[in-house]
């Protein structure tokens, strides 16, 4: 595959925070990008010259007609958090599978650019940030799910390169909103022991590595991305200096979390609303290490992260503010 021709890319999840993103850096370098985008998705921010393919990860139909022809699917379509659980598997290992049995009948020879997680991986408990050589090993049902996903790519024998991101930010992406109008009231929680690290990309370094595994020809397998790892200290001090305040933190025991968990999902199940909190969610929050190494993607992607913390927490937060949403 050519790293400088235009390509016909389809995009799963393109009006999602990350996906939007992308389909928008696909766009402005010349590639013909189709998205496969649900009835009920806000389509306002697709640019005008890609194809909509009306459907969804569980309409077989509507599958086999977005990836007719292409050359790379970057799927990003995901379930990130739910009150009922079992909406991880049946989306993120499911859809893959019916994914993958559509590119087989349509598009044999396509690439597919899986946006997978360091929450499949699970927590870096050997002292030292995961690699892709490190056993999965996920904590809760999105790491599993997404895990199980990778193998069932992986049984495909199909032209794959898996990315694994840590937690994201940057504009358009609103869980970690609450975080910043918190942070602008003076005020952060540690969830985690007082030594925890977290890994953190800004979605336009992500945006970077996709982009170049749909086109590296050298590009396979399995690769962890990267933008940082900080301690909790540092995520909540540069917060705090792009809301102008220095946030006091509080820390809040893990039965605490576990129990707001819990309290969260009933009234997600009550509103039909997306939770921020899950007792699942919960327990990936007090691990005390999420943090990975990105040396193979920066030999074979090329990728080098280009934001800082510093500047991405300013960016973020200017952008929150330009949205009225600080």
């Amino acid at each position: 595959m050519s790293e400088e021709r235009p390509v016909e890319a389809l995009v799963t999840g393109a009006t999602g925070f990350v996906g939007s993103h992308l389909v928008e850096a696909l766009v402005a370098r010349g590639d013909r990008v189709r998205c496969l985008t649900r009835p009920t998705s806000d389509r306002r921010r697709l640019p005008p010259q890609v194809t909509q393919v009306p459907g969804t990860l569980d309409d077989v139909e509507s599958l086999a007609k977005a990836v007719a022809s292409v050359e790379v699917v970057y799927h990003l379509a995901a379930v990130t958090s739910t009150a009922h659980p079992a909406d991880y598997d049946h989306t993120n290992r499911g859809g893959v599978v019916r994914l993958v049995t559509a590119l087989a009948a349509r598009a044999p020879a396509a690439r597919l650019v899986f946006c997978s997680s360091l929450a499949a991986g699970g927590p870096a408990r050997s002292g030292r940030p995961l690699t892709e050589t490190d056993p999965p090993s996920p904590v809760g049902p999105y790491g599993v799910s997404k895990a199980r996903a990778e193998q069932e790519i992986a049984s495909a024998g199909i032209d794959a390169v898996i990315i694994r991101p840590p937690a994201v930010y940057g504009p358009r992406d609103r869980d970690v909103l609450a975080a910043f109008r918190l942070a602008s009231h003076g005020f952060a929680v540690r969830t985690g022991p007082r030594a925890q690290q977290l890994a953190l990309i800004h979605v336009a370094d992500l945006v970077r590595a996709l982009a170049s595994a749909g086109r590296t020809p050298r590009a396979a397998g399995l690769y962890y991305v990267n933008g940082g790892n900080y301690s909790w200290e540092e995520i909540v001090s540069a917060m705090g200096d792009a809301v102008g305040r220095r946030p006091h933190i509080i820390p809040v025991p893990a039965p605490v979390m576990h129990g707001a968990g819990y309290v969260a999902r009933a009234w997600a199940r009550v509103t039909r609303a997306k939770p921020l909190l899950t007792p699942e969610r919960s327990w990936d929050l007090v691990q005390p290490s999420w943090t990975c190494d990105d040396a193979r993607a920066r030999r074979d992607l090329h990728y080098q992260p280009q934001i800082g913390l510093a500047e991405g927490m300013r960016a973020t937060a200017a952008w929150y503010r330009e949205q009225r949403w600080l």
